[in-house]
């Protein structure tokens, strides 16, 4: 089934997140309740990169980790919210790497960790910290339709209008 953009790399960051023991993860088009400790994956997918109809595009990713003051220490909120950090930061592979091994019909070109929001505590009395990824990645050229454009150089006096 071919998804969006956004959904495929939300699904490919709950892959990495899977073999940490009781983490509840949550996708943005999740409604209701959430039970803690619970990640909260949030993807948006931004212009498009190098000009238009290129396809390459840039996805801004949030990940909040969240779980209740009442029954967990900030300093065991923190060592579980470095587990999280850890599933996605090592030498090797890179982070790119590990997304497009969970990714069947989008191509990643780079990703990265480009921030984190501090350690908080809400009103509700739980802990909140947040990670910020960016990611360059384009649709599989074989499932947008890209395959099928003919850009051979008969046929570039089309385009030259486009350029």
């Amino acid at each position: 089934m071919n998804n969006s953009v956004q959904i495929n790399v939300e699904d490919a960051l709950d892959n990495l997140l899977a073999n940490i023991p009781n983490l509840n993860v949550y996708k943005t088009n999740r409604v209701g309740a959430k039970l803690f400790p619970s990640a909260t994956i949030s993807a948006s997918v931004g212009g498009q990169l190098l000009g238009n109809y290129t396809g390459v595009y840039e996805v801004s990713v949030t990940i909040d980790y969240s779980d209740t003051a009442a029954k967990i220490s900030q300093e065991a909120f923190d060592s579980e919210y470095c587990s999280i950090f850890e599933a996605f930061y090592s030498e090797t592979p890179p982070l790119f790497t590990k997304i497009q091994n969970n990714i069947v019909d989008t191509k990643v070109y780079t990703a990265r960790i480009t921030g984190q929001t501090p350690t908080i505590r809400t009103a509700k009395r739980a802990w909140q910290r947040g990670l910020k990824m960016s990611l360059i990645c384009t649709p599989s050229e074989l499932d947008d339709g890209l395959r099928f454009l003919d850009f051979s150089e008969q046929r570039n006096s089309m385009y030259v209008a486009g350029i």
